[in-house]
């Protein structure tokens, strides 16, 4: 069971978006929806992801992002995710792509 994070990050400063995507990991351990399955899941969050080929530019960050997220169950959107055009994109993918299930913050 793998769950990927999605969220804003353009446009925040990085001490603010780090801080949204590690509350989110620490809210989603807590829940009884990983707590019940906690050995098997595992979190992904974009910040942990290193951008495709090295390049550190939005499209490549996007190109890794969704790479990983194909390999994902479900998707955590954050509730900032429709000020992200990144964030829309992702949820696109879960939704229609990739047939995961969401899951609203």
């Amino acid at each position: 069971m793998k769950i990927y994070i999605s969220g804003k990050i353009s446009g925040l400063s990085e001490e603010e978006y780090t801080d949204n995507f590690e509350k989110v990991k620490l809210n989603l351990w807590e829940t009884d929806f990983c707590f019940s399955i906690r050995r098997y899941s595992h979190i992904i969050s974009p910040l942990d992801i290193k951008p495709f080929l090295g390049i550190k530019s939005w499209l490549f960050y996007m190109i890794a992002d969704i790479w990983q997220l194909r390999k994902c169950n479900h998707i955590a959107m954050q509730k900032n995710w429709t000020d992200s055009k990144g964030a829309v994109i992702e949820y696109f993918f879960a939704k229609w792509i990739f047939k995961q299930q969401i899951i609203w913050l």
